[in-house]
């Protein structure tokens, strides 16, 4: 709340694909703009975005790290920049539509184009025209049109950056482990990936866990940890530094993986699978050696089970992790394990976890109980589970709260962002038809 302990920084989880839109996906166009000045006008600091990369079947499945999404590209921009004439809208939907509607329109802009000097340096990168020759051999589109489109998605990206600073709003965008095995980066530099004759040797994962029995599959190949080496990490590296430019901060998926990873072989499940030790302090070294590079650039995912060796890469650096209040809240003994814990980011949830509202409703009545008097403890007593948590957010001695918009809006389990481990058309397409209930409702957090 505004008047207590409270000019602790904030910050509010909304992917980009969630924005209101006319167009069927959220983009950076101007209901962008319109959540940065309700961010900023409520003081609220950070805007966490998850990735932007082009993906596979969701954000976190990566075909190029380097080339955005081409979804997120706003029509109304190209309009602006008189790219093209007019174009037909569709109703705003609860969910996202993942579909070619835009593409007509892209393509009249690319007629349109004219190339500038800003473009013809944009171009000049390897990595862009690695992915510009896999984007054409995959659609049988022009390498010049693939160009264009990361072009303009560039360029509306880091207008809209600059926007949200000037704002004193920062980006926090998140930064995938793995790219999937049909990808840029399998195609161009299958010499980090562990292979044999030309074929993929292991699929990364995880072992069974909470979210899933028989572990997790992911779609994507394991780094081939002595080439890095080899190569003094610049693969990483690179990745790392072109992150930043894009982002304020940036969160580091899956750190576990830095520091040893999960590897299952192909055809195999996740309870054949086994850990092995991944490039460690060589990298992050190597990272940090360049003084352009802060730790505090950088916030670490390290959920789950962790081994030692995790826990004490990551306090070495002195990292700022994330923790999930569900798990770290012990309902029985009224007590929040991570509570002393002030280098932290304290999320109620994230994109993998139930909302406030559906975790409170798979609690049975006795822990639901607990829970109002685990707040009611710490002097956030309020009728709203979903208000008392983000009170007691702002009062603990974590860092920083991040909170979705979900959480904001008190809905339940139905407006999820994601279910790890299942297939469902649900997933990573929740989206917000408008900004009006909201308004109101973020004078709360």
């Amino acid at each position: 709340m505004k008047g207590t302990k409270e000019m602790k920084e904030k910050g509010i989880l909304l992917p980009i694909f969630s924005l209101p839109s006319k167009y069927g996906i959220g983009d950076f166009g101007y209901e962008a703009y319109q959540f940065i000045d309700i961010l900023s006008e409520n003081n609220i600091k950070y805007w966490e975005i998850l990735p932007i990369n082009e993906c596979d079947k969701h954000p976190y499945s990566p075909v190029s790290y380097y080339a955005l999404e081409e979804d997120y590209i706003s029509v109304d921009k190209l309009k602006e920049e008189k790219l093209i004439q007019n174009a037909e809208t569709r109703e705003n939907k609860d969910r996202v539509i993942y579909d070619n509607f835009k593409e007509k329109y892209y393509k009249e802009a690319y007629r349109n184009f004219r190339p500038n000097n800003e473009y013809y340096e944009f171009i000049i990168p390897q990595e862009i025209n690695e992915y510009a020759e896999f984007k054409s051999k995959k659609t049988g589109k022009s390498k010049e049109y693939h160009l264009f489109i990361q072009y303009m998605l560039y360029k509306q990206w880091m207008e809209l950056k600059y926007y949200a600073n000037s704002k004193n709003v920062q980006i926090i965008g998140d930064m995938p482990v793995y790219p999937v095995f049909e990808s840029v980066e399998t195609k161009y530099h299958s010499e980090y990936f562990e292979m044999e004759n030309g074929k993929f040797t292991f699929e990364a994962g995880t072992p069974p866990d909470y979210f899933n029995e028989n572990g997790q599959k992911w779609n994507s190949p394991v780094y081939n940890v002595e080439s890095i080496k080899k190569d003094n990490y610049q693969y990483l590296v690179k990745r790392f530094k072109y992150h930043l430019k894009l982002f304020d901060k940036v969160r580091i998926d899956y750190f576990r993986g830095y520091d040893s990873f999960f590897k299952i072989p192909i055809g195999k499940s996740g309870k054949e699978g086994c850990y092995t030790d991944s490039v460690s302090y060589g990298f992050f070294d190597e990272l940090f050696k360049d003084n352009s590079v802060k730790i505090d650039d950088f916030i670490i995912e390290d959920l789950g089970e962790i081994r030692e060796e995790t826990i004490k890469l990551r306090e070495h650096y002195g990292f700022t992790r994330q923790k999930i209040l569900q798990f770290t809240i012990d309902l029985d003994n009224f007590y929040d394990r991570d509570n002393e814990t002030e280098n932290v980011l304290v999320f109620p949830g994230n994109h993998d976890c139930n909302t406030i509202y559906g975790w409170y409703k798979t609690l049975d009545d006795d822990h639901k109980w607990k829970l109002k008097e685990f707040l009611k403890r710490n002097n956030c007593n309020d009728i709203n589970v979903n208000i008392g948590i983000m009170q007691y957010l702002s009062k603990c001695k974590a860092k920083m709260p991040i909170i979705m918009v979900q959480d904001i809006l008190g809905l339940d389990e139905n407006s999820r962002i994601n279910v790890p481990g299942v297939e469902s058309d649900q997933n990573w397409s929740w989206k917000l038809i408008n900004f009006d209930d909201l308004k109101e409702r973020i004078k709360d957090y």
